[in-house]
């Protein structure tokens, strides 16, 4: 029965009041107490005040007792009087059973007396079981002390009173607790009721049932707690949904998602596959089969050592017919333990096709390096074993390993401007520019090369164009890079031309030659790094294979495009294309 939360409450308001009546009876008794003794206290001190007004005089230079007598007789039918003298002896009293003249009294409130000080004392009396307040007051002439005035009164009316008092108390302290229990019980009753509703209403929420609502009664704490297990109801059946909503969703998801999925339970039984780990892997619907075999030979690795294995993610690759694919296996778990396995699959063909072209494109720098350096070492030896005696053969080979040492230096610089281009390190300095200023000044430095070969150069350029905002050096060095290439393969006798055309957007800048041309299965990879269509002639005439690279980076840095154009035997056309600075402000703000 006391588990119950309602007989809880009716016992802590029992305790409480019981508490808070003892020590209202604890503080009211005591205070009493000492009001009465403090009273009686002082009743005495004014009649022994009073006494020793009358009996001073009868009292020096010889006591009379006949005299001092009669003056106390008026005073001892409350209180038993007796008159000492100054060594403390009684001289006459009220009460000659207990003072007998001439006796000595040696209390310590009388001997605090003799020495000129007030005193008293509280006692029971041995024989009659009642307590006494003894009172000694000294009577003085001058400093001595002439007498002494001793009184005596019963406390039995006080303690009496006390008594009284007690038990008013305790019948008062007996009547709350019976009242306490009962308001306790009927206010607990309002408390536990509604939690015994809501704890229904629980249990019929917990099977499943969410259309639960309790009338709310009150707006009190309980009103509250019913209002707001309204509300908890409502949201948890809202949550429910949200939940079914995002399974859904989350269905949707490992459907329409690039990658293969495969969920698996802590047995290794397939529990979800979603459509491209199918298509990828060549599998057929497999739910609710054991996937273990067929990871065997997929993975080529032990089923049942991946399944009891408590590590954390691994990563394996497998190659198919069509493709190349990463598989990521991963545990979930919970509190340490497993309870099921997650295998995700990548398709990397087009990652690893890259990567191969990252180590050829290690290999061809290396090859890149390696021939002039073999190159310098040949001649250098050449030159160590007794041809620097020969002063016209020193001369060549010496030229010879200076230029090969200056085409290491260009491949080198080529190299660290594609590295900072490519990590986003170059400084651009834009600026607004004309175009047709860059251009003219290029036409300028190439000119001397393109007449010493015999070729026409042909330009059809304007005086002005609108300007772009472009680091000058580097759109230069774009077009000295693309008119450097026109003129290294166009023969003698062959034309190349320039042209400068715009609109409200764009500048562009044509450059067309009758060269070589570019064969057509060549186009989509010519600006890779390192590459040539004829690698031998490239560099006989000194190409590294990444000018056109490094220019296509530039341009892309500026938000502009380049193409290329090319025929065999025809020639080609390089186009690039710059935003105005009009229409490069408007696609700063879009973006």
């Amino acid at each position: 029965m006391f588990k119950s939360i309602q007989w809880k409450l009716v016992v802590i308001y029992i305790m409480l009041i019981l508490l808070a009546m003892e020590l209202v009876s604890i503080f009211l008794v005591q205070s009493l107490e000492k009001y009465h003794i403090q009273t009686l206290s002082n009743t005495l001190d004014g009649k022994a005040q009073l006494i020793s007004g009358y009996i001073i005089r009868h009292l020096s230079p010889v006591p009379r007792s006949e005299e001092i007598s009669d003056v106390i007789k008026g005073f001892g039918h409350e209180m038993g009087i007796a008159i000492l003298d100054g060594s403390a002896s009684v001289i006459t009293s009220t009460d000659d059973t207990r003072f007998q003249k001439g006796m000595k009294l040696l209390t310590p409130e009388v001997t605090q007396a003799t020495f000129g000080t007030a005193a008293k004392d509280t006692r029971i009396d041995s024989k009659i079981k009642i307590p006494y307040m003894y009172y000694a007051y000294p009577v003085k002439d001058g400093d001595s002390v002439i007498g002494i005035i001793y009184l005596m009164s019963s406390m039995k009316s006080i303690y009496d009173t006390i008594s009284s008092t007690k038990k008013i108390l305790l019948t008062a302290t007996l009547l709350s607790l019976v009242v306490t229990g009962v308001l306790g019980f009927a206010l607990s009753k309002t408390i536990t009721g509604p939690i015994q509703e809501v704890t229904k209403k629980a249990a019929s929420l917990a099977r499943g049932d969410f259309d639960q609502k309790i009338e709310v009664k009150s707006d009190d704490e309980i009103g509250k707690l019913t209002h707001m297990f309204n509300f908890l109801t409502m949201r948890l059946k809202e949550t429910m949904e949200e939940i079914s909503d995002e399974k859904e969703k989350l269905e949707a998801i490992l459907i329409n998602m690039a990658d293969g999925v495969i969920a698996l339970n802590d047995e290794g039984t397939v529990i979800h596959i979603n459509p491209v780990a199918r298509q990828m892997l060549a599998l057929d619907d497999i739910t609710g089969k054991n996937f273990a075999q067929e990871l065997e030979k997929l993975l080529n690795i032990d089923m049942k050592q991946l399944l009891s294995q408590d590590s954390d993610s691994s990563e394996t690759l497998i190659k198919t017919d069509a493709a190349i694919l990463k598989c990521i296996y991963a545990p979930l778990k919970r509190k340490n333990r497993i309870l099921g396995h997650i295998l995700v699959f990548q398709d990397i063909t087009k990652q690893h096709r890259l990567e191969t072209m990252r180590k050829e494109f290690v290999a061809n720098v290396s090859h890149e390096l390696r021939t002039p350096l073999t190159t310098i070492k040949s001649y250098a030896e050449t030159l160590l074993d007794g041809a620097l005696e020969e002063k016209e053969l020193s001369r060549q080979f010496t030229s010879v390993i200076n230029n090969e040492a200056d085409r290491m230096t260009r491949l080198v610089n080529n190299l660290l401007e594609l590295s900072r281009l490519d990590n986003r390190e170059t400084q651009w300095d834009l600026k607004p520019i004309d175009p047709v200023t860059i251009l003219n000044e290029v036409l300028t430095k190439m000119r001397v090369n393109i007449q010493r070969k015999g070729q026409i150069l042909e330009v059809r350029v304007p005086e002005r164009s609108p300007e772009v905002l472009v680091d000058k050096d580097k759109i230069e060095q774009v077009f000295q890079n693309i008119l450097s290439n026109a003129n290294k393969y166009t023969p003698k006798g062959g034309k190349i031309s320039v042209e400068l055309s715009y609109d409200d957007k764009t500048v562009s800048i044509a450059f067309k030659d009758t060269g070589i041309g570019i064969p057509k299965e060549d186009l989509p990879r010519i600006f890779e790094r390192f590459y040539r269509v004829d690698k031998t002639r490239s560099r006989e005439m000194g190409g590294t294979g990444l000018g056109l690279s490094i220019a296509q980076e530039i341009v892309q840095a500026h938000n502009g495009e380049i193409q290329i154009e090319s025929e065999p035997g025809v020639g080609t056309c390089v186009t690039v294309r710059l935003l105005t600075i009009a229409q490069e402000l408007v696609k700063r703000n879009e973006m």
